[in-house]
């Protein structure tokens, strides 16, 4: 299972921050993320800039890969945005998004005689990484895929859509996380009927996703269907 981290908006806090000040704030993020995935058991594959590319499984047996990978995560998510929260608003530090995907890949030491790197290379690791980019239209903080999902006995998490992504031939369905209880009563439930109705292509949907809208208006990913709706969309189908 594979975790890809993303820091939304580092090119330009990079372009527009004091070089020192930036530094020690890069690196105490990318420490506080490193241990969180050590806690886990995860493997850092790679820190690339702001990027943290995870994987768990290998080299060691771990039956439970996608559980580890999916809290992992959640809790990276956590501990980003109460770094972020700390840090100088002038800085501009952004949140940070996370996706989450389980497969078959080749994992071993790559590069030859002058290089060693022990890595892994495969399709699954690629759907981690457009996930991670795809939170970018939906506005979820954390996504993982069905394969993630449904190797985690006890996963719950809201679904969002089938991910239409550059370079995957067949549609990816993902879901965002749950780390709590509903926020109110039945608001689970409402979301779901909501999405099915999406789903379904029922003209019903945009009424159901305005509701939610209106009731919780700081729910990004509500916004992000009932806008979508409103312009004729429909369907569960995510173009990335």
């Amino acid at each position: 299972s594979f975790l890809f981290t993303d820091l939304q908006d580092f090119t330009r806090m990079v372009e527009n921050g004091e070089p020192v000040k930036l530094v020690a704030a890069l690196n105490g993020y990318l420490d506080e993320i490193v241990h969180v995935a050590f806690r886990y058991e995860g493997v850092v594959d790679k820190v690339v800039g702001d990027s943290v590319r995870v994987f768990f499984g290998a080299p060691l047996d771990q039956p439970d890969h996608a559980c580890r990978a999916i809290e992992c995560a959640m809790e990276i998510s956590r501990v980003a945005e109460a770094y972020r929260q700390r840090m100088p608003a002038n800085l501009g530090f952004g949140s940070t998004r996370i996706g989450v995907n389980t497969g078959q890949v080749i994992v071993g030491n790559f590069g030859g005689d002058a290089l060693f790197d022990y890595t892994a290379h495969g399709n699954a690791i690629n759907i981690a990484a457009r996930l991670e980019n795809a939170n970018k239209i939906t506005g979820t903080n954390v996504l993982v895929s069905e394969m993630s999902a449904t190797g985690c006995d006890g996963f719950r998490g809201r679904p969002v859509g089938r991910f239409k992504l550059r370079g995957i031939m067949q549609p990816v369905t993902a879901f965002e996380p749950l780390t709590v209880d509903p926020e109110s009563p039945g608001y689970y439930d409402a979301y779901l009927t909501a999405y099915q109705a999406l789903t379904a292509q029922d003209d019903s949907a945009g009424r159901l996703f305005d509701k939610l809208h209106q009731q919780y208006p700081s729910d990004r990913l509500v916004s992000f269907f009932q806008k979508r709706l409103s312009t004729g969309i429909t369907g569960n189908l995510i173009d990335v």
